[in-house]
């Protein structure tokens, strides 16, 4: 155990409040609690049992790390917003708790000296990760060795920001097109389904490349989309269905990986938090590619506000897992 990490969870004050305002898991022996290469929206805070931490999933012979009560697991994918540095598996029964953006908002708003405490701890277990070793960033870096390549799940306004400015380049700049919510002074896109949206940049060569939306129908308002897409006829609507919006990519980029990688860490994300069925809208001239990825058309042409004529598709998320 680090001790920064000791010094923190040895304040039983401390550690009383935080665990007032987070859930709390708890894992068997063998259960997977991290998976290299996914993201993730919230960190684990082991309170009782060890955990193995893998950073070369690849290596058989690798010695995993071995972590237990006061151990943080997923600050950096957390913090950062990149793909998990780590598979991590339980070697023992244990509880954590679990702690995610509301908590943090919670915590700042009613307990705020816990709060910047908790932020000082963070910024110091990142901060000794990094001095660690470069195992911990290999995982960060995740530079693809053909395209150099990097998918990250957006964890503050400049990531967010950033995604706003490719919408507006690729909808109003390269394709010309019109957007009700777009902000001409400033160059970007952003429209109310990003107030509960989650929000994936694709990083190319440090140029930020592609963006992708996802909204979880569970977690808050879709508007009109709903009746699009006509999602009140499904079985599975409203607790395991989801939207997949404002999918962008510069022109300078498209043709290659990138919006396979886009497409494929919201699938992803989508698949581990139980949702079914993903919906989504295509122009007639992309369909050979949506279909490719694996949607299906799902109801008649539409007029999109923004993309013209379009078509409802539907990715069944189980149906993939098991194919």
């Amino acid at each position: 155990m680090l001790n920064n990490e000791s010094s923190f969870f040895g304040d039983v004050r401390c550690s009383e409040m935080l665990a007032g305002f987070c859930q709390t898991i708890h894992f068997g022996p063998g259960d997977i609690l991290r998976v290299k290469g996914h993201h993730y929206r919230d960190v684990y805070l082991i309170t009782e049992g060890y955990v193995t931490v893998r950073l070369d999933t690849e290596n058989e012979r690798a010695q995993p790390i071995e972590q237990g009560p006061g151990a943080l697991i997923g600050e950096f994918s957390f913090l950062k917003g990149c793909p998990a540095t780590a598979t991590v598996k339980a070697k023992t029964a244990g509880r954590a708790l679990v702690v995610n953006d509301r908590i943090l908002r919670r915590i700042e708003g009613e307990q705020p000296k816990l709060a910047v405490r908790f932020s000082k701890y963070l910024a110091s277990i990142l901060e000794q990760r990094q001095n660690d070793g470069a195992a911990f960033l290999d995982g960060v870096q995740g530079a693809d060795s053909e395209t150099n390549v990097e998918v990250y799940l957006c964890r503050n306004d400049a990531m967010l920001a950033e995604a706003f400015r490719v919408r507006y380049q690729v909808y109003c700049e390269e394709l010309d097109r019109e957007s009700p919510n777009a902000d001409h002074e400033n160059k970007i896109i952003r429209d109310p389904l990003d107030d509960c949206g989650l929000t994936f940049i694709a990083v190319k060569d440090d140029e930020t490349v592609g963006t992708i939306r996802g909204n979880l129908s569970a977690e808050g308002p879709l508007g009109i989309l709903e009746d699009f897409y006509n999602m009140d006829a499904s079985i599975h609507h409203p607790q395991k269905t989801g939207v997949i919006t404002k999918f962008a990519v510069k022109n300078s980029s498209r043709g290659g990986v990138i919006a396979m990688k886009l497409i494929a860490a919201i699938r992803q994300y989508g698949g581990r938090h139980n949702i079914r069925e993903c919906y989504i809208d295509c122009i007639p001239r992309l369909l050979p590619l949506f279909k490719f990825f694996g949607f299906k058309v799902v109801g008649d042409k539409f007029i999109h506000y923004e993309n013209g004529a379009s078509y409802p598709m539907m990715i069944d998320l189980a149906h993939q897992e098991e194919g």
